[in-house]
């Protein structure tokens, strides 16, 4: 897996949701999104990324990638009950986008480190 693609996939599944609770075309169920081994960086974590799972930084990855996927599922969960204002306020709260951040540096960490 490239895991300068994983980010910018990431980047895009937040553009996504962001569209999501504007009002736009695209379709998301929180009990998808709430599930971290769709997207691309989950298959990778779930499957090719096991042979790493002795390293803590597979660990502490697979963590916050649940997080990140518990916590958007949350966003999208307000929505469908009608309370767009509260999911977006939410997807630009400081935790959404602390989990966020650190899951892109997480990333490139375990890139580098492990020369993946």
């Amino acid at each position: 897996m490239n895991f300068k693609d994983s980010i910018a996939s990431h980047v895009n599944w937040k553009i996504r949701l962001r569209m999501f609770l504007n009002g736009s075309d695209e379709q998301l169920e929180s009990a998808v999104v709430s599930q971290d081994n769709q997207c691309e960086l989950g298959k990778w974590i779930y499957e090719q990324g096991t042979q790493y799972s002795h390293l803590p930084a597979y660990h502490t990855l697979k963590s916050e990638h649940a997080k990140l996927h518990k916590y958007a599922g949350d966003i999208v969960r307000k929505a469908e009950f009608g309370d767009k204002e509260g999911a977006k306020a939410l997807l630009n709260g400081e935790q959404f986008t602390k989990i966020s951040s650190n899951l892109v540096v997480m990333i490139m960490d375990m890139e580098k480190k492990y020369n993946l």
